[in-house]
């Protein structure tokens, strides 16, 4: 017979690791205790003991004790008695979840008293239970070990009669009369004791334990069995408590569900979700929806505890509908988001685990938080409710990637809780066709297995009235805004597409007499709110407002929708007028003000925000890159998006990357982990509270702000005592968790845990990773890749002597380079000054121009000893790891990474700090982690985990093979939703255009749509070519405005979107530029390419300008931010560097290099697609530029335009072999466009004859006139080695209104014309390269830039500061010839960019050539060297080849391209025979000998002029103008004040004597240009000289 008073109680300490005993804890009857680790002598202390108790004894205890093997003892186990006395809200005092609460750790004695406290408090309850329930208890759990030693101390008596009947008279009118007991009873004793334990319990929110629900996890299945499961034959409890109508009125006072025209659709959903089936259901805005899901949600809290869990998008909805609930009195609803802050946080998680929570509302991207993931397992989810289900669709309105891993949480948390029955879903949307109801009824059936009821309204919105009303232009669209807004006095929503316009329209609205307030998503939340409850109160009448507005918002007078901007789908726009007329008795309106240009606003948008299969291929690849030695990264998303070439400034850069990342995880690729920060606060060192509190006030390491969060979160730990029935120690004690139940931010979190470990009141743990091989094989590549960043850091730091700095990276990495820190990139310049501004040194601020303003934090001296002090730090840490890894190769420990605590480098910088560098001061852990963040930034080490969790938020593991590449089968979804939004924007547009010619015909469109099937729909609708139009995201007439008026060919290479190299051969007069420009347009509107992924090269600046220009023509503002350089502009950018043409040796070919050791930033050569204009004219470098973009973009498209044949600039390395390099690649292909949109057929001819002399061409096919007109080609052969008469004659004869140009093989030849010309009267415009004269080098240039850079303190150069300068420069160079040229320069600049950046105006300069800013003519003849004629066109050629050498290639391509100048009449004036075949229409020969023109004019260039005479001379020669008369004299030129300005050179004194020998003299001077001068082979220090450059006129 065992006696209920010889007890004793029993706890022991066991180790995590070894899993042994080493402490042992018990208290006897009599009050003795034992204390000790010996098992013999706790046998002793018990030999008089019967009942030998604890708390979770059965399994944990004993087992460790006595192991598997019979124990003499009756074992009582308080742990599972408990929830079956104690169900109730508020729990035992001692007990939280399966623990005891306790202010000590690895106390056994203590523990064992507050065992003995809950052993009696649990007898006490068991007494005075009614008979009934002590006996169903009794007859549950007979024989079941865990509760068979309390049943018998307790004298428990089991029931004699129908266990059945005895539960269902002691659960009367808590659980359905007609449930079936007997399987429960027989099969499932334990979980059914739990669960009637909580049916009898009065508080709704009263819960489970977690630790019965992961031990026994049918407890819900049997409560949902009992509670809520509706019996057929009906009975009082069903009746009552899960009747719908009871309940409506009981939570909501309705005393009838809303029907849609008698359909009584929201009864019927209800009641299928309180019949526990998965449901659809597609109700109208204002529908309803809300209380459908509601009502059910509350009815099962009460019914069975049930936590129902919302899945929306929409952060403000759930924030609206969790106030709605509350202004009812229902408290039971919870939202956990991102825009909480962390006390909000934590107190929402606490609502949830104390089942305070009946709703928790989560947006999708908080399935991967591991805090709702635990918070849900101790829960019983009785449904899911995804709100926006459309989402799940790729036919739908607003597809999400991240909705696609809904299905999969839910599979792997039912999983996790072992439950045998799915749990059920409920999916809402206000509008869906037919193929997203299929799309979504089949995704849950494939994911779990679930079959949806669905319940869709089919009635229409009687109340509406809609009306369209065509705008002409904006001003029209206001003024009928404004109209209708008068017209009526009722509560008015204005919706607009962008969130822009949500302010100005108001503002203006406001500023008319029509008071309107503003609303957008991205407007700050106290405005939000302020804003809505202003129009909610009717404060104001009008709002105006983005489609986020009136989500939720429940307002029943709104009488009048208008939509200023139509919406971009029939879904959304049904959605938003429908916020009108709430209130069914009320007439409403609901206007679209429309016009065409709408929609193509909505197609831009589209474009900017869609994810192209390219944007995915480049994360896919930075993931590669990160996952190069291990499959396994820990980064964050901007990290990503940088490595993938992405620009920082691209908008929603993380959202769009978490996107690109769930779109591969859904394609297999990778899978990505729950934001789980692997740090954990563990092995607590202290033996209680007091201990902790104590040592923690004693401690300098805790300020007076920090002491109470330290306390918290020890206590918490404290708290947390460890059992094995648990779900373990490190799910409590994880940084992440702690944080959000403390309502502490993770920073703070760690900081405390590691001042804990410093402090000994935690032990220290090695939670930090080095990869050591990831950086490099050696400690001295660690070191140097150290010391490089530091030499950098120190410049930098320097700049920041005045305390702020105003620059660009690029501008800084340029004087870095120049002050002599050679492996100075741009690249490391950012990345600095982001550490920098993260760690507090400075403050940045960015504006979209890349230009930065940097403040100093501190000064000077106190900066630069914290650079220091890191300096040393790191240094250390980068010795003592590789030490560490050395000892571990010798001890062959094989592992790819050598782990280390923060503390533990702390303490041996301790050790070693004077041996080592002397006294840096006292090193804190603040210290040491901002070195080890530096050297993990700056790459010298590859560190993972520890407080760096902070800067890394995504965990990701690459599955797929690194070769693989993301595919166009990966992308199919995506790719069908983007393909559903352009049709459904041409199908609101369509309905806009119905509404106007036929009210009942649009509203019958409208209703078709949504349905019928959606085929049958288009064709229906949308018949013939009008198919492929709402493929595309144009508008008809938009589409036809820029592509309809191009050939088949240039719209076979508009259409090619799949080749990855398209190599466009291009006849002249083909329309190339055209067809760039168009394709330039095409990417941007049709292809998926957002600027910045787009890069355009050209070979020169007035290339990019005219790109620029007709591109701006083409799509508006929007070309403004395409990216348009020439080659040695975007390679300065490479090279972080700012350049001259003439410092461009070699820049080519570095920054190829550059890009092959990857060396330059990932969004400098991220690009989608690379365009290339005059392809033929790449050199070797410049193909190597090309080749390297491709090979670190395996997914970049190349489209190179040139023409083979006018290749003129071989003698600098041009070549067109790299063309059909280009051609010959993998995926590419050559295009032959030959048809000559320029020329006469009889010149067309004869440059196809012509050509044919030349060898290795590309082109194969002639090239066809496609004008009608004949032309005429004239040749005319002279003896004379002078043709400069002839040509001036035929000329003469021929002036008209038609343009016409002379050209020339030299620059001499082209000014003896012009004076020729002159001669006779005949006005002319010089075009000639200007022999080394750059366009920067003018005074007139230099002027205006003194101007603007004296006046400008920020980046911008504002209008005022521009317009003072350009007014400054033309009152002091009024007379200047050369004013012209700057003022074109000016004004070509003013129309490519909207804003005036400094830094793009000097780079502009730089790269520009006077010949590029030549005034138009103006009816004038040109004269110009074929060189520069090359991509004009004229009316009438004179062509003057005189004294040919040997007809190489390269001067045969030259004569070509002069050749096919010509439009119209073609004219050649020769002394050789070489165009005597070409099939002219007249070749006659001249014998008559011509003499040198009478008068000629030399051009001096700086070989002409003594350079050194100059020095000291400036003032005299910047008081000249171009144009000024001079006086010439024996060498020397002086100014009208005698002073001498210019001295010849000895060459040009040569040269000129040789003129005097054929009788010439100089008859006069004038001022060409005055420049700025500086030797080559001088240091950027020295003082630029003037130089005066001058035109002599000489006579005979």
């Amino acid at each position: 017979m065992l006696r209920a008073d010889h007890y004793a109680l029993v706890d022991t300490e066991v180790g995590l690791r070894d899993h042994r005993v080493h402490d042992i804890g018990a208290l006897r009857y009599d009050g003795a205790v034992y204390h000790d680790a010996s098992r013999q002598g706790l046998e002793r202390f018990l030999s008089d003991v019967d009942y030998l108790c604890g708390h979770n004894i059965v399994h944990h205890d004993a087992r460790y004790l006595f192991g598997d093997g019979p124990c003499r003892w009756q074992l009582v186990d308080t742990l599972y008695m408990s929830p079956i006395l104690f169900p109730d809200r508020p729990y035992h005092k001692l007990l939280k979840d399966d623990k005891l609460i306790s202010d000590q750790a690895n106390n056994p004695v203590n523990d064992c008293r507050k065992a003995q406290d809950l052993l009696f408090d649990e007898l006490g309850c068991w007494a005075r239970l009614p008979e009934a329930r002590r006996q169903v208890y009794a007859t549950l759990l007979v024989g079941v070990p865990e509760f068979e030693g309390f049943m018998r101390m307790a004298g428990a008596v089991p029931a004699a009669g129908d266990i059945e009947a005895l539960i269902r008279t002691a659960y009367e009118g808590c659980i359905c009369h007609h449930v079936q007991l007997g399987d429960m009873c027989r099969q499932q004793p334990i979980a059914l004791a739990y669960a009637l334990a909580l049916i009898s319990t009065s508080d709704y929110r009263s819960l489970t334990p977690r630790w019965v629900l992961a031990n026994y996890p049918e407890v819900e299945h049997i409560i949902h069995t009992l509670c809520a499961t509706p019996c057929r034959q009906g009975c009082a409890y069903c009746n009552r408590q899960l009747d719908v109508h009871y309940n409506l009125r009981r939570f909501f006072g309705y005393a009838e569900f809303r029907t849609y025209n008698g359909e009584p659709l929201q009864e019927q959903a209800a009641r299928a979700a309180v019949s526990g089936r998965s449901l659809l259901a597609i109700f109208p805005t204002g529908g309803g929806k809300s209380l459908t899901f509601q009502l059910p949600a509350l009815m099962e809290a009460r019914a069975e505890h049930g936590l129902t869990v919302v899945i929306s998008p929409l952060q403000s909805l759930m924030k609206d509908q969790v106030d709605n609930l509350s202004e009812r009195g229902i408290t039971d609803a919870v939202t956990i988001n991102g825009l909480l802050d962390p006390i909000s946080r934590a107190l929402a998680i606490e609502r949830v685990q104390t089942g305070d929570a009946s709703l928790l509302y989560i947006a999708p991207e908080m399935l991967r938080s591991k805090t709702i993931e635990r918070i849900l397992m101790a829960r019983h989810v009785v449904r899911f409710v995804i709100d926006e289900a459309h989402c799940f669709s790729s036919w739908g309105q607003d597809f999400r990637v991240d909705y696609l891993y809904i299905g999969q949480f839910i599979r792997n948390y039912q999983t996790a809780k072992q439950r045998r029955h799915p749990i059920p879903i409920s999916c809402f949307t206000a509008t869906a066709k037919q193929k997203v109801i299929q799309d979504i009824c089949d995704y849950f059936r494939n994911q779990l297995g679930l079959e949806l009821d669905i319940f869709a309204s089919s009635a229409a919105r009687t109340n509406l009235r809609y009306s369209v009303i065509h705008t002409d232009t904006d001003e029209d669209k206001y003024a009928k805004l404004r109209s209708l807004i008068a017209s009526v006095q009722c509560p008015t929503i204005v919706y607009v597409s962008r969130t822009k316009r949500t302010r100005e329209l108001a503002t203006r609205l406001t500023r008319d007499g029509y008071a309107a307030l503003p609303f957008n998503g991205k407007m700050d939340a106290d405005a939000k709110i302020a804003n809505q409850e202003s129009f909610m109160a009717d404060r104001v009448r009008i709002i105006v407002a983005t489609s986020a507005f009136g989500m939720g918002v429940d307002k029943k007078d709104v009488g009048l929708v208008i939509h200023y901007d139509i919406s971009d789908s029939l879904e959304n726009y049904v959605q938003e007028a429908g916020r009108a007329g709430r209130d069914p008795h009320l007439d409403a309106r609901c206007y679209i003000l429309y016009n065409d240009n709408d929609l193509d606003k909505h197609f831009i948008l589209l474009n900017q925000t869609k994810l192209s299969i390219s944007e995915i291929q480049q994360v896919w690849t930075a993931v590669k890159a990160f996952t190069r030695k291990r499959p396994r990264m820990c980064c964050s998303a901007l990290e990503i998006a940088r490595q993938a070439g992405w620009d920082d400034s691209v908008s929603d850069i993380e959202t769009r990357v978490r996107t690109a990342i769930s779109a591969l995880e859904q394609s297999g690729y990778l899978e990505r982990g729950n934001n789980v920060p692997h740090v954990y606060a563990t092995g607590i060192t202290v033996k209680n509270m007091d201990e902790a509190r104590e040592r923690i006030m004693a401690s300098a390491l805790f300020s007076g702000d920090e002491t109470e969060k330290v306390v918290r979160i020890i206590r918490s730990l404290i708290h947390q005592k460890y059992t094995t029935r648990g779900e373990g120690q490190e799910a409590e004690s994880r940084i992440d968790y702690l944080a959000d139940i403390l309502g502490l931010s993770k920073r703070e979190v760690i900081s405390a845990v590691e001042r804990m470990r410093q402090e000994g009141i935690l032990a220290d743990s090695r939670d930090i990773s080095a990869y050591l091989m990831d950086s490099g094989d050696t400690e001295r590549k660690a070191r140097m890749q150290l010391d490089r960043f530091a030499r950098l850091e120190q410049f930098i730091l320097g700049s920041l002597r005045e305390g702020s700095l105003q620059t660009s990276c690029k501008l800084l990495n340029d004087k870095a380079v120049t002050q002599g820190i050679a492996t100075s990139k741009e690249k490391d310049v950012r990345t600095l000054l982001y550490f920098l501004s993260v760690k507090g040194y400075t403050r940045k601020t960015e504006d979209a121009g890349h230009n930065i303003m940097v403040d100093r934090t501190a000064d000077a001296e106190t900066t630069l000893r914290r650079f220091e002090k890191r300096l040393y730090i790191c240094r250390f840490a980068i010795e003592w790891l590789y030490r560490q890894a050395e000892r571990r190769s010798v001890a062959t420990e094989k592992t790819d990474s050598i782990t280390f605590s923060v503390i533990e480098l702390m303490r041996q910088i301790g050790q070693g700090q004077q041996e080592l560098f002397g006294q840096i001061g006292t090193v804190t852990i603040e210290d040491v982690e901002e070195a080890l963040l530096y050297l993990s930034k700056v790459g010298a080490i590859k560190l993972e985990g520890g407080f760096l969790v902070l800067y890394n938020a995504m965990e990701i593991r690459r599955i797929k093979d690194s070769k693989l590449r993301y595919k166009i089968d990966d992308y199919r979804m995506l790719d069908e939703f983007y393909k559903q939004k352009i049709q459904q924007i041409h199908i609101v547009g369509e309905y806009a255009n119905l509404m106007v010619r036929d009210y009942q015909a649009a509203l019958q469109y409208v209703q078709d749509y949504f349905g019928m099937d959606y085929r049958r729909f288009i064709a229906k609708y949308f018949k013939g070519d009008r198919v492929g139009e709402i493929a595309r995201n144009l508008t008809p007439a938009k589409y036809h405005q820029l592509f309809g008026r191009l050939s088949a060919r240039q719209m076979e290479i508009i259409d090619d979107r799949e080749s990855r190299c398209i190599v466009v051969a291009a006849g002249p007069g083909s329309g190339k530029t055209r067809l760039l420009a168009h394709k330039l347009a095409s990417l941007l509107l049709l292809e998926d390419v957002k600027h910045e992924q787009l890069l355009m090269l050209t070979f020169s600046r007035a290339a990019a300008t005219e790109f620029k220009q007709r591109l701006m023509g083409l799509i508006g503002n929007a070309a403004h931010f395409v990216e348009i350089k020439t080659f040695h502009s975007y390679c300065f950018d490479l090279l972080g560097r700012i350049g001259t043409l003439e410092e461009a040796d070699n820049v080519v070919a570095n920054a190829a290099k550059m890009i092959r050791d990857g060396d330059v930033e990932p969004a400098k050569i991220g690009k989608s697609v690379l365009v290339i204009d005059e392809a033929q004219d790449m050199d070797a470098d410049d193909y190597a530029l090309v080749r390297a973009l491709m090979e670190r973009n395996e997914e970049m498209r190349v489209i190179a335009v040139g023409d083979d044949d006018q290749n003129i600039y071989e003698f600098r390395g041009a070549n067109s072999r790299y063309m059909q390099l280009l051609a010959q690649l993998p995926g590419a292909r050559m295009v032959e466009m030959t048809e000559n949109y320029r020329s006469a057929r009889h010149i067309v001819g004869a440059a196809n004859h012509f050509v044919k002399a030349i060898h290795n061409r590309l082109k194969q096919t002639p090239i066809v006139a496609m004008s009608h007109d004949d032309g005429r080609v004239t040749v005319d052969r002279y003896s004379s080695a002078y043709l400069y008469q002839p040509v001036v004659d035929q000329v003469a004869s021929h002036r008209g209104e038609d343009s016409a140009c002379v050209l020339t093989q030299t620059n001499e030849e082209a000014v003896i014309l012009v004076a020729a010309l002159q001669r006779q009267g005949i006005s002319s415009k010089l075009i000639q390269s200007m022999g080394g004269i750059r366009f920067w080098n003018l005074a007139e240039v230099r002027y205006f830039m003194k101007h603007i850079t004296q006046g400008t303190r920020t980046p911008i150069v504002t209008d005022e500061v521009w317009a003072r300068a350009r007014q400054a420069t033309r009152s002091a160079y009024s007379r200047s010839r050369a004013l012209p040229y700057v003022q074109r320069c000016l004004t070509l600049f003013e129309q490519t960019n909207p804003k005036k950046y400094l830094n793009d105006f000097r780079e502009y300069v730089f790269e520009s050539s006077i010949e590029d800013f030549t005034p138009p003519a103006d009816g004038q003849v040109i004269v110009s060297t074929i060189h520069k004629a090359k991509g004009r066109e004229f009316d009438n050629v004179y062509m003057l080849i005189a004294n040919v050498g040997r007809p190489t290639d390269d001067l045969l391509r030259r004569y070509y391209v002069g050749m096919t100048r010509a439009k119209r009449r073609l004219a050649i004036f020769t002394n050789t025979a070489l165009f005597d075949r070409i099939g002219a229409d007249r070749v006659s020969a001249h014998q008559q000998d011509y003499p040198l023109p009478t008068e000629v004019a030399l051009q001096l260039s700086y070989r002409d002029v003594y350079l050194g005479f100059f020095k000291n001379r400036t003032d005299e020669l910047l008081s000249l103008r171009s144009g000024d008369g001079l006086v010439y004299r024996d060498w020397l030129l002086y100014d009208v004040d005698g002073r001498p300005v210019a001295k010849l050179s000895a060459n040009m004194q040569q040269r000129l004597s040789e003129w005097q020998e054929q009788g010439y003299r100089v008859t006069g001077a004038t001022v060409r240009f005055i420049v700025a001068w500086r030797p080559k082979d001088a240091p950027k220090t020295e003082r630029e000289t003037a130089v005066l450059l001058v035109d002599l006129a000489l006579a005979r």
